[in-house]
């Protein structure tokens, strides 16, 4: 059983107008648990409750219905952070208004698949936001280990269904003239740049402390001078034009957000996209930057760098074509520009991804969005535990020259 109460709520009663929609021959509910199936340090900016539902059909059998809900977090941090990106009404955006035309879209062009699990809706209106998924687990998907990164095989995979969900967007936005509002709009409002600065000055004081474990002294005053270039360069990010090639971005495309399903060899069968909070109008560069920083093996990080921009590339073309994209298509020269464009995401990647990614829920105790922001009374422990971990400290010794040498900081 869940150590966390289950909501006075989240009832069997709630349920069956979903399951009478979706459930042929549904009679009743005679079982129903909901279970938090997700360890702390997996997910920050919601609470997921794992459903299982035994449910009698008419003929006198029964079905087992299982279901991922998604609800918003207690951490006041958190809370704060989805209210200000409008998170959650972005995420039904996607799930209920964009997928299925996505979906539709490749089956009239004569391919099946599929970006995100399957979303369902309540009857009634809970008085706020939810996100109810079919549980993909029982499928057999799963995400992979977020501290060894995804090796080759799962990298192209990703790639692949992330070309795809791009390719549709870009197709659908330029034949409807865009997305619906919230997402066109820019997700950076009057305010929020500078309260963004403030909350990552504890990390970025951690972050130049620990330069000589990454053997990485020389480097101190370019990242310190180029702190006021990264908060220009995400504004300017924001600033994006309907003659540029624009499509929805995942905004968190790293590992712990795609599921992958393998066959009895452990082959990749399938791949699935969840959790699409902070998704909107921009360039592809934005997801590619973030997942191939952030979430690719130490081994094959840098030294497959550009074969990967070359691999999604491909592939982003040949769904263009397939789905009748209609203005120029964007050359492989185009992307690696656009790679540069976005190359804030690299000492995003650096400073808030990966030492949250490598660290081991282990390591530190109360391992929560408050103390990972340096808050509470155990955040400078967490923030200690995030940037010196063995992990974090191996990818950093590559990564800070490797980016410095690009002219990331520049």
């Amino acid at each position: 059983m869940t150590a966390t109460p289950v909501p006075e709520w989240l009832t069997a009663d709630l349920f069956v107008s979903v399951l009478e929609k979706n459930v042929e021959n549904f009679d009743k509910i005679t079982k129903f648990t909901a279970d938090t199936p997700f360890a702390a340090g997996e997910n920050f900016l919601s609470i997921l409750w794992a459903i299982e539902i035994e449910a009698a059909l008419k003929d006198g059998s029964t079905k087992i219905c299982k279901y991922m809900l998604k609800i918003p977090p207690t951490s006041a941090q958190a809370q704060a952070m989805i209210g200000m990106m409008n998170s959650f009404k972005r995420e039904r955006i996607c799930y209920y208004e964009l997928f299925p035309v996505f979906d539709e879209m490749y089956r009239k062009a004569g391919k099946v698949t599929k970006i995100a699990p399957n979303a369902y809706s309540f009857d009634k209106d809970l008085g706020f936001d939810v996100i109810l998924m079919e549980d993909v687990r029982q499928e057999g998907f799963k995400n992979m280990n977020r501290l060894e990164g995804l090796d080759m095989d799962h990298a192209k995979s990703a790639l692949e269904v992330l070309a795809e969900f791009h390719a549709a967007s870009a197709t659908y936005i330029v034949n409807n003239n865009g997305l619906p509002a919230l997402m066109m709009a820019p997700m950076l409002k009057d305010g929020m740049v500078e309260m963004l600065a403030k909350s990552q000055e504890p990390q970025e004081q951690v972050l130049v402390e620990c330069l000589p474990i990454y053997k990485a002294e020389n480097l101190k005053e370019k990242l310190i001078s180029y702190r006021p270039k990264y908060l220009k360069e995400i504004l300017n990010s924001e600033n994006r034009s309907m003659e540029d090639f624009n499509v929805l971005s995942h905004g968190d495309c790293w590992s712990n957000n795609i599921m992958f399903q393998h066959d009895d060899k452990n082959n990749v069968l399938n791949t699935l996209l969840v959790d699409f909070q902070v998704g909107r109008f921009t360039s592809p560069a934005l997801d590619l930057q973030y997942f191939l920083l952030s979430s690719t093996s130490l081994d094959i990080k840098l030294k497959y760098y550009d074969y990967f921009i070359q691999y999604y590339h491909q592939k982003l073309i040949e769904n263009l074509k397939l789905l009748g994209y209609s203005k120029k298509m964007p050359s492989l020269r185009d992307l690696h520009m656009w790679m540069y464009d976005y190359s804030f995401m690299g000492y995003t990647v650096l400073l808030k991804s990966l030492p949250v990614i490598l660290l081991d829920p282990n390591a530190t105790k109360d391992f929560n969005m408050d103390n990972m922001m340096g808050d509470k009374n155990d955040g400078g422990a967490m923030q200690k535990a995030m940037y010196t971990g063995e992990g974090y400290c191996k990818q950093m010794q590559q990564l800070l020259p490797w980016l410095a040498n690009k002219g990331y900081f520049d």
